[in-house]
This record gives structure tokens, sequence and C-alpha cells, in this order.
């Protein structure tokens, strides 16, 4: 037997991270994460727990038949105390089930609705990445200008031709930090599972792997990675429940140090050759 409270007045609560949001409206939460809104009807939803691994998080249960396990959304906050008044009040607002009533599917009842028109999808965050990577460009612009002002061929010259090694260079180690943060975060709160070879697309071979939702996903693991199974082809992975396009392959030690290796030498050199033709030049005219 299920009864539903008569249509009570919910608070206007929200949660939200960088990741996403859950936000009470009229017998709904709205749900915006990865680009995607989804209105879930609290007739759908089972239960709404409160998480405290490593910083709190709202976890939102869909129903679902006997012996499945129901769809799970989550969203992480900051702010354990709105977390938790989020919770409470979606609870009390649910309706009462007992605990032998059958379900039905509630992900079957999850409608996923169109983006705003005209919403300005960029954050401050999105805003502070952009200026920090215009700044370099117009630092690089106005050093070349006071060199021309003052004159110095050389220094122009060489100016241009270190852009190349130092763009490199600082791109080597940029990929090279966020892959290791990438794997840092994984080894704290990734999900490892098995991946299994599913297709060519051209030249990169596509592995799919079942997450912990039962969601097939697919990724395109790193060709270093060994083997875990002959047949069918099997490598270790890793993957970020709340952004599942975060996946790395564990990958053995000696690639680890090899690759370690070329960066240490590779990336210096390149960065050792970029500051020499290109801020070294300023400096010596600034300090005449």
């Amino acid at each position: 037997m299920t009864t539903t409270p008569g249509s009570p007045v919910l608070p206007s609560l929200t949660v939200r991270s960088r990741a996403g949001s859950f936000s009470l409206e009229k017998r709904s939460i709205l749900l915006e994460q990865g680009g995607v809104r989804r209105r879930i009807p609290l007739e759908a939803v089972e239960e709404v727990l409160l998480e405290s691994r490593r910083g709190p998080s709202v976890r939102v249960v869909l129903t679902a038949p006997g012996g499945a396990s129901g769809t799970v959304y989550r969203v992480g906050c900051r702010n354990r105390a709105s977390a938790t008044a989020f919770v409470d009040a979606t609870n009390r607002a649910l309706p009462v089930r007992d605990a032998d009533a059958p379900r039905e599917d509630g992900a079957a009842q999850v409608v996923v609705l169109p983006q705003l028109a005209g919403k300005d999808r960029r954050t401050a965050r999105d805003r502070l990445v952009i200026a920090a990577a215009l700044s370099p460009v117009a630092l690089y612009v106005a050093g070349l200008v006071v060199l021309i002002a003052h004159g110095d061929v050389f220094g122009v010259v060489f100016w241009l031709l270190g852009l190349k090694p130092l763009a490199f260079g600082l791109l080597l180690y940029g990929l090279s930090a966020k892959n290791l943060y990438d794997r840092w975060h994984l080894r704290r709160r990734g999900i490892s599972v098995l991946a299994t070879f599913d297709h060519d697309q051209g030249k990169n071979q596509i592995y799919s792997f079942v997450d912990a939702e039962g969601v097939t996903r697919f990724c395109e693991p790193d060709t270093a990675a060994e083997p875990v199974r002959a047949a069918p082809r099997q490598v270790a992975v890793l993957y970020d429940p709340r952004r599942v396009e975060r996946v790395k392959a564990v990958l053995p030690l000696r690639t680890w140090v090899l690759r370690a290796t070329g960066v240490a030498f590779g990336g210096t050199s390149l960065l050792v050759l970029g500051f020499f033709l290109v801020p070294y030049q300023l400096i010596e005219l600034l300090s005449r």
C-alpha cells in the first residue's frame, strides 16, 4: 500500500557542487549534472541519503522492481547543514510505502529536460580558466612590443623563435601534471573494473565495461596497459563514479619510470631553451 502526503509545500532547498546540483521544486527533484537537466518525480524516489565520504554528498536512490537495484544519482555538497536539510525535507515529502509493496522502475519516470534557452553556461571557474589561458598570451605580446620599441633585433628574433620550445615544454609538463592529478584522484575515489576489448575505431582500440550502476561505458585505455587476460582481451581500469568520463588504465611500474624520465629530460630541456630565448631577453634588456 502506498499513500502520498496531501501536497505539502516544499522548501526551496538546493545542494550543489561543481559536478552538479539537486533542487526541490513542487513534487519533484531537479537534477543538473554533466550538462543534462532531469526532473525526478518524488513518486520515483525510494530514499534520499546523506553520505560522508571525504565530504558530505546527497544520494538519491530511485525505486526498482523486486530484486533489482535502483538507479542512483549523487551530488556532493561542501555545506553539511545544507545537505542535511535537503535530505530531511525530501524524505518527509516522499510517499509513504509499505516495505513489501511492489515498486515500479523509477528510472522510467525520470524526464530529461531541454536546456534553458539563452542560459549562460559559463561558470566563474570557466571564466577564471579563460583568463588564466589569455594572460600568458597578453604577456608574450607585451614583451614583444617592448623589444620592438627598443629596436632590439636579436631580442625580437629570439623572442619569436623561443615560443615553440617554451610552449611545448609547458604543454608537456601541463599534460603530465593533469594526468598525475587524475590518477591520484582515481586512486582515492575511483572504482576498479575490468574493461574488455569491444571494437576498433580507426587506429584506436575501444574497450567497454559495466559501471557500478549497471550502465555499459566505453573507454580507450592507455596503449601501455598490460592485459589482465588475453582472451577476451581485458585491462584493469579505474573510473570516477562522479565523472564517468574520467577513466585511466592501470600501468606497470616500468612505464611510469620511462615516462617520468622522458618528461624530466625532454620537458626540462625545452623549458630551459624557451626561457633563455623568451623572458631572458626581456630581462637582460630592461636591466641594462
